[in-house]
């Protein structure tokens, strides 16, 4: 009994057959979207996800349904070509090699053509379908061939295979070889190119769900409350917020990329996630790119008719929608430059480049959208704020430890305090204002919370006091 995926054959047929899908964007679009909305936790929690790569397949089959069939015209070279070479021909040896058969937990529509291709006398005895899904893999092999063989004829079977999924089988066998062998290796199917935010999530910042936390759940309200409730049309203001705020994020990568790779080349220690060395060659700054042009042209085209201030110096509509596409288009490429810029700074130099970079990923939405005073201050009270961690961590220390949310609403409410002494303290009457500060308060009001205690007055221990010492704080400053 011979495993197939990376022991008779030295790939994994399931993410071969799924790197063959044409064309490969349509591929790598569906498997990692379907990646993170992990549709087969509906059947089963947790791991081993047994209906993983079941609902894989399906879901690239039902957008390029003529797979399979290229897929077996593909299998009758690539079958032989990738074949174990050492194994199959011990195989071949054997007087009867009909007695040698072939089990996997893969899928038969793949396996089939490959095996007939690679040695049509072997039989393929237990195998996943697409029709019966995850059966095989929830029962086992072990169990499967039990009821075409009998305990005694599984126990007397030699059984061959790669992976500690088949330990029932392994353990059912007399005989069992676990071997991995040197030539054989598997690569993740539809990650090259990288979607949007993927390399974010994934490599720059993993486990930290950077585009809920951060980009949804800081920087869109911002930017909400600073343009889209005084557009004149605030629903189509907030989509067309949203679909700039993919564009400029799917550019923004690049630079993250960039980042990590030259970190890699110029720094002493750089650091750089372990996902890197797996996930970083698969990102494509040019697709990257031409997919960010494109979306900023969509959300050019909803810009136009939320009254962009761009918009209502010209006549046409179609010179309206160039002029504000080219106008975010060239706010993405200076947000760029300034990137590249901190990158190959000195770590300590990189602090300038950076405030550039994050009071302009809320205050650079400005140049397609009308702010007021207080939106566009908010704004950068909310860039400042993000800035100084950065400082502190360039300088040696813990940026984490910074309440974010208290430092905005310190700094906005100092910036409304200076205009409104300059003789403006009108900007602030109107229910834009309002809905500003209760937000930074409510944030702001939330970090206090933890940071409350370091704003008690010191105490001294009554016996230290007696004794004239200092407080225990000031002697560990």
């Amino acid at each position: 009994m011979v495993d197939f995926d990376e022991t008779l054959w030295l790939r994994n047929s399931t993410e071969e057959f799924l790197n063959s899908v044409r064309p490969r964007f349509l591929a790598a679009v569906v498997l990692q979207l379907i990646g993170v909305l992990k549709p087969w936790r509906v059947f089963q929690r947790g791991t081993p996800n047994h209906y993983r790569d079941w609902f894989r397949i399906l879901a690239v089959l039902a957008v390029a349904p003529w797979s399979l069939w290229a897929w077996r015209r593909k299998a009758a070279t690539l079958g032989p070509r990738l074949v174990n070479r050492p194994l199959l021909e011990a195989i071949q040896r054997r007087p009867e090699p009909g007695l040698v058969v072939v089990v996997s937990l893969g899928f038969r529509e793949i396996i089939s053509p490959l095996l007939a291709a690679i040695e049509p006398r072997l039989h393929l005895r237990e195998s996943s379908s697409l029709r019966s899904g995850a059966r095989l893999r929830i029962e086992g092999k072990a169990g499967a061939l039990r009821r075409h063989y009998g305990d005694e004829k599984l126990r007397r079977a030699l059984v061959i295979t790669d992976s500690e999924d088949d330990r029932d089988l392994l353990d059912a066998s007399a005989k069992p070889f676990l071997i991995r062998w040197p030539d054989a290796h598997s690569e993740r199917a539809g990650l090259r190119p990288l979607m949007p935010f993927v390399y974010l999530n994934r490599v720059k910042r993993p486990g930290d769900n950077y585009l809920r936390n951060v980009i949804v759940g800081h920087d869109l309200p911002v930017l909400l409350l600073a343009y889209a409730v005084v557009s004149p049309q605030p629903l189509i203001a907030t989509v067309a917020i949203l679909l700039f705020l993919i564009a400029f994020f799917t550019a923004y990568e690049t630079g993250y990329h960039e980042n990590d790779r030259l970190g890699l080349l110029l720094e002493h220690k750089p650091k750089v996630s372990d996902t890197f060395h797996t996930l970083g060659q698969n990102f494509s700054p040019t697709f990257a790119w031409s997919l960010a042009i494109l979306m900023a042209g969509v959300a050019s085209l909803v810009a136009v008719r939320s009254n962009s201030w761009i918009a209502e110096l010209f006549e046409s509509a179609v010179t309206d929608l160039l002029a504000v596409w080219a106008a975010f288009v060239f706010f993405m490429l200076l947000m760029r430059v300034l990137f590249r810029w901190m990158n190959v700074v000195q770590p300590q130099g990189r602090i300038i480049p950076m405030l550039g970079l994050q009071v302009g990923r809320v205050l650079g939405f400005a140049i397609i959208f009308q702010p007021t005073i207080v939106g566009s201050l908010f704004c950068v009270a909310y860039g400042l704020s993000k800035w100084l961690p950065y400082v502190i961590y360039r300088f040696g220390g813990k940026g984490r430890d910074v309440p974010n949310h208290l430092n905005c609403l310190l700094l906005l409410t100092l910036f409304a305090g200076a205009v409104a002494i300059g003789g403006n303290p009108e900007a602030f009457y109107t229910w834009q204002s309002g809905l500003i500060f209760a937000y930074a308060s409510a944030r702001g009001t939330k970090n206090l919370g933890k940071f409350s205690s370091s704003l008690m007055p010191l105490t001294y221990p009554a016996k230290a006091a007696e004794a004239g010492a200092t407080p225990v704080a000031d002697r560990s400053r």
